[in-house]
């Protein structure tokens, strides 16, 4: 059950790279954004058809720059794409997962 506390829709930081710590240099740096696209662009991959890989880099977009969508909600991204909005909200929770997002 998601709570205002652990809620994507509710933070006040949303990319996955902030949360990294201690912010890194160099080298590390490099390292650590690999890192973070590497699971990012996997876990898009893991969709079984274009469509459902199509979804999940919506999902993607929609956790780390909302923005790109404009002002798209999970429940209009679901209702354009047939998607109930508790699989959407799984989507969120297993993206964020998958990144050390927590």
């Amino acid at each position: 059950m998601n709570t205002l506390n652990n809620d994507i829709r509710h933070a006040d930081c949303r990319h996955p790279v902030d949360f990294l710590e201690p912010a890194p240099t160099g080298n590390e740096s490099i390292r650590r954004t690999c890192e973070v696209l590497s699971r990012t662009f996997g876990w898009v991959a893991e969709g079984g058809t274009v469509e459902q890989r199509g979804l999940r880099a919506t999902v993607v977009l929609y956790c780390v720059r909302t923005d790109l969508l404009g002002s798209s909600t999970l429940e209009e991204i679901g209702a354009r794409s047939g998607c109930p909005l508790s699989t959407l909200e799984r989507l969120v929770t297993d993206f964020c997962h998958r990144i050390g997002w927590q």
